[in-house]
């Protein structure tokens, strides 16, 4: 099992490294990162030999994007410029394509044994009401032929795809009929399913607090028998958010505002849902130690600053059972 911790090459994150001695301290204990890219490492932070994972990009929203269905787009942006300016400034779908090559590449030159890509698609509206206009279905066929138009002549497939669950239209990791279809629609050989334990208790708002958790996902792998196998990859993580969740689908944002502050409005939600927390539960170390046992297992989690950080890397290697080092 290879363990990393989730790492952007964003400055908020890099920045709070003077040094890189002081990620490698952070990252003791495990094998490397899992890396989302935002541009260069100019101050060379991050040892290339320690990036086990890479996350590619996504747009939240895309499915209409790449049916051409400007109606659609200018119902959700206000207009095609806008929506034009959210996808590189182009209105074509072969976007989508250059932009998941640009990611695979990547992903290449950084020698990571795998590459993270969401199978999901909402609007800013729906992000708050759940009331969704495109099906399971609809977003994982779709992105089988994205990826396989973008894979269609990759140079090797020695990189793993894994695709992630979400708790928006596509994977959400309760159906496994929808599990099937997209593993069957993949042409891709080198994949599976890179399960996020958080983004998969928000399917269930009446969940009270971790244990649920834990019970809810053990039922899924359940129904998901021999699909099981193709989890070889975990996020660790956990927010119990339902409560939440429901008094916000009343309340998305208003009709009035500009893309730009929907979308603010948007990604506020998202992170008060998707808390990324430390997931301790009784019943955790089994679930994904054993009954599990991923190739690849993160600990996927947003902090304030490297104290916070490091605290939560112990409170999860606690919970797990493995080493404990000290400051």
């Amino acid at each position: 099992m290879k363990l990393s911790i989730n790492l952007t090459t964003s400055p908020e994150d890099l920045d709070r490294f003077g040094t890189r001695e002081d990620l490698v301290k952070l990252i003791r204990g495990f094998d490397g990162v899992e890396l989302m890219y935002y541009g260069e490492d100019e101050r060379a932070v991050i040892p290339p030999e320690r990036v086990v994972g890479f996350h590619m990009s996504n747009h939240n929203y895309w499915l209409d994007f790449w049916r051409r269905d400007e109606e659609a787009l200018k119902r959700e942006y206000g207009d095609l410029d806008t929506a034009r300016a959210s996808f590189g400034g182009t209105l074509e779908p072969k976007r989508l394509v250059e932009e998941f090559r640009r990611d695979f590449a990547l992903a290449r030159r950084f020698g990571a044994a795998y590459m993270v890509y969401h199978v999901s698609d909402a609007g800013i509206e729906e992000s708050f009401t759940r009331r969704y206009r495109h099906t399971d279905e609809e977003v994982t066929d779709a992105v089988c032929e994205l990826v396989n138009e973008a894979l269609a002549d990759a140079p090797d497939t020695e990189t793993a795809l894994l695709l992630e669950n979400l708790w928006l239209p596509g994977l959400r990791f309760t159906r496994p009929e929808i599990t099937r279809r997209l593993l069957e629609g993949i042409e891709y050989p080198n994949k599976g399913i890179m399960l996020d334990t958080g983004h998969l208790l928000h399917n269930e708002l009446e969940l009270k607090d971790e244990a649920d958790g834990v019970a809810y996902i053990n039922r899924l792998l359940d129904a998901h028998g021999e699909l099981c196998r193709y989890v070889r990859g975990v996020h660790l993580n956990q927010s119990i958010t339902g409560e939440y969740a429901k008094k916000m689908m009343n309340e998305p944002p208003e009709p009035g505002l500009s893309y730009r502050e929907r979308s603010w409005k948007m990604f506020s939600h998202a992170y008060a849902v998707d808390r990324h927390l430390p997931f301790t539960a009784p019943g955790v170390r089994e679930l994904i130690m054993e009954r599990i046992a991923p190739e690849y297992l993160t600990f996927e989690f947003i902090t304030d600053d490297n104290a916070q950080h490091g605290a939560f890397l112990r409170a999860q290697r606690e919970a797990l059972g493995l080493p404990l080092f000290d400051d």
